[in-house]
């Protein structure tokens, strides 16, 4: 069991998980995940709840058909409906990384924002999204993320070798 608390600062909201600032909903943080949202289309797996934030700009996102989230800790879920009074789109307790052998449902887009920042000390739990995504994906289907184009970037340099993670 986790230990999950919301709170609100002024107009912000920050959710720490077991005393870890995990997520925040700020002006700048709705600003990226209304971008990534507008890029989205047909039915939509996200990686995770946090504060919903993504899911609400994805539901408002009419080119977005279905907004799925696989969340791990059943605890974010319930301080969630807590704090804001209901959950968006339909969820399910489950970790993303885990995909079951023949995946029943397959997905337009993919998209995860689930790691601690945006730096190449954080490329392997990028990559790692990335691989499981893939099996979720229809084909033709696409893969957002917080960071996305950095990562991409990073990418490129690990595989030329001129990636300096220290």
């Amino acid at each position: 069991m986790s230990k999950v608390e919301i709170f609100t600062i002024k107009q912000d909201v920050f959710l720490y998980i077991d005393d870890y600032l995990w997520m925040w909903d700020t002006l700048e943080e709705q600003r990226e995940q209304s971008q990534i949202a507008r890029q989205a289309h047909g039915d939509v797996l996200v990686a995770g709840y946090g504060l919903g934030i993504l899911q609400q700009f994805l539901i408002a996102n009419p080119a977005v058909t279905g907004v799925y989230t696989f969340e791990i800790c059943l605890d974010v879920m319930e301080a969630a409906k807590a704090h804001y009074g209901k959950i968006h789109g339909h969820v399910s307790i489950r970790d993303f990384y885990v995909p079951p052998e023949n995946p029943t449902m397959k997905y337009d887009c993919v998209v995860g924002d689930i790691w601690q920042d945006i730096t190449p000390r954080c490329l392997p739990d990028y990559k790692r999204f990335k691989e499981v995504a893939l099996q979720w994906l229809k084909p033709g289907g696409k893969i957002l993320a917080w960071g996305k184009e950095t990562f991409e970037v990073f990418l490129e340099r690990e595989a030329c070798g001129t990636l300096h993670t220290g």
